[in-house]
């Protein structure tokens, strides 16, 4: 279980990183479009030039990102005993990486809106947020049960 929320927090952080390499380059209309590259393609192509391939590089690990979701999500799921606390953060995650691949799309097709654009880092860093919360949750639970003074304020936190 812990081997799948490392990963989970590692893909989040790596979006991040990319999020910001994309920004810092001014690559974030590299691709002019959404959820295509451009009207014709999903792929970059030598036309767009770096801008475009950097851009499309930050769409690709949102593939990855989407699938360590999914695979969070199956194997908190599967496991024995239930540990719901665990399944709703994993839940998090599995709806919030579509949502944010959304909210991406949304930030290209409003020509990178400031707010939008404030909207989708906060959001990627609530996924980073709950990644933590779903790691650090892993290594502190016993098999008997998880130290109430962590899970409270984690699950108030992250769960409302």
């Amino acid at each position: 279980m812990r081997a799948v929320a490392i990963a989970s927090l590692a893909a989040n952080v790596g979006i991040v990183l990319t999020g910001g390499a994309v920004r810092l380059t001014g690559s974030g209309l590299g691709c002019p479009s959404w959820p295509r590259c451009t009207e014709r393609s999903y792929v970059a192509h030598g036309e767009l030039g770096p801008h475009g391939v950097i851009e499309f590089g930050n769409r690709l690990l949102t593939v990855v990102v989407a699938v360590v979701a999914v695979v969070t999500l199956v194997v908190v799921r599967r496991a024995w005993p239930v540990d719901r606390f665990a399944r709703r953060l994993a839940l998090v995650l599995a709806v919030g990486v579509p949502a944010q691949a959304v909210l991406g799309g949304i930030t290209v097709l409003t020509d990178l809106n400031p707010w939008v654009v404030a909207g989708h880092l906060l959001f990627s860093l609530a996924l980073v947020a709950v990644s933590v919360a779903l790691l650090h949750h892993f290594r502190t639970r016993r098999d008997d049960a998880v130290t109430a003074a962590v899970a409270r304020p984690l699950r108030s936190l992250v769960l409302g």
